[in-house]
């Protein structure tokens, strides 16, 4: 069988419990142990570790479809299994050698999650490492992690710039503030969290920019273009299966005052649900399609690698509003059925809104993408 296979069946085994145990993990503000070892013992957390590691190195295209099948399921399992992959992999190609070792003790790789929310803490050097104080948002996952990756400032010697280290840091020392008071993503448990004072070995530090230690072609990207395959995935995902569950139910449901009819037999409908489908369709090739483009272009000496990724933010943040549209449209024709708590239309429609929210998907991405594109000085994937 082939990888993609295989990694579909895997999800597709663990898909009924990801679903059953959906809602507890909602009740208690994060995924739930059971949900984490299937995900774990699927082995989906070596995703994105390098092959030489025992990972699959997936690269986006087979990334967004991953994510996008547990989304199927769960979006939150969805969510944390992309944090812990991502960081996983980030950790399995730049990590010392020495601090690999550590982390991946046995080889085995660690429920490991990242966060921050582009607060960076504060960093001081020792003669062996660094002292780390912050306070840091969204720890998606971080109730079942076991390593966390935060990133801190280091001044510069004698008026230098400084520099930015990521640190990896034993989950135990973390204080978790139990803040998670949100409207969607609720079973995602991104927390804030902080440490003080904490001493970190320079085995288990390194430079976010550095050059992989180890694996292939997409750890040699920046950090959009590490990330910009997941948000839209299970975006994509959610918003599918909201609209599949509609159609199957539209012959059933009477719509209309004084002379109702079947949902499926009014026009508007018919026409929302060809546009919708299209635009889903659209949306999904063109992050497969830019998957697989932008890692040739990784390898192309040629290319203007900050414009390649600010093209495929512009992508991503494309395809994540097209999924929030469709659901936000998706109302209009159930009506208040649509937000009846506890349903899977109420789930999805917070759940994708409040991932949509996600700053990586902002719509400044379509200015930093033009920008690049009308050849305008500062031009930033990231600003």
């Amino acid at each position: 069988m082939n990888e993609r296979g295989d990694l579909l069946d895997r999800v597709d085994a663990i898909g009924p419990l990801l679903e059953d145990q959906a809602q507890i993990g909602e009740a208690s503000g994060h995924l739930t142990d059971t949900t984490v070892e299937a995900l774990r013992g699927a082995g989906l957390l070596t995703l994105k570790v390098p092959t030489e590691l025992g990972g699959f190195e997936a690269e986006p295209a087979l990334q967004y479809e991953v994510f996008e099948r547990v989304a199927h399921y769960d979006i939150a399992a969805a969510w944390c299994l992309f944090i812990y992959a991502d960081t996983a992999g980030m950790l399995g190609a730049r990590l010392p050698h020495e601090g690999l070792a550590e982390v991946f003790q046995d080889g085995v790789v660690p429920v490991c999650c990242g966060g921050g929310g582009l607060r960076p803490g504060a960093l001081e050097a020792t003669d062996d490492g660094v002292m780390l104080s912050g306070q840091w948002r969204y720890g998606s996952g971080i109730h079942s992690a076991e390593w966390v990756m935060v990133t801190g400032f280091l001044p510069g010697q004698d008026g230098g710039s400084g520099r930015v280290l990521s640190c990896v840091i034993p989950s135990g020392v973390v204080s978790v503030e139990d803040d998670w008071n949100v409207h969607g993503l609720l079973a995602t448990g991104s927390n804030d969290f902080s440490v003080d004072q904490l001493f970190v070995p320079s085995e288990r530090t390194f430079s976010p920019g550095s050059a992989p230690l180890r694996g292939g072609r997409q750890y040699r990207t920046g950090v959009t273009g590490y990330l910009s395959y997941t948000v839209p995935a299970v975006c994509g995902a959610v918003a599918r299966r909201a609209l599949e569950m509609v159609i199957a139910d539209a012959s059933g449901r009477l719509r209309g005052y004084t002379k109702p009819s079947p949902l499926a037999q009014r026009g508007a409908f018919q026409h929302f649900c060809g546009e919708a489908d299209m635009r889903l369709r659209s949306a999904r090739a063109l992050m497969l399609a830019d998957g697989e483009d932008f890692m040739d272009a990784v390898e192309d000496p040629t290319t203007n690698l900050r414009a390649r990724e600010a093209q495929v933010r512009a992508a991503a943040t494309y395809a994540t509003r097209t999924a929030a549209d469709v659901l936000h449209d998706l109302d209009r024709f159930v009506g208040g059925d649509a937000f009846r708590q506890g349903t899977y239309l109420e789930r999805a429609r917070r759940d994708v809104a409040m991932a949509a929210s996600h700053l990586l998907m902002s719509e400044v991405s379509y200015e930093n993408h033009s920008q690049f594109m009308l050849d305008l000085p500062g031009a930033d994937p990231m600003a």
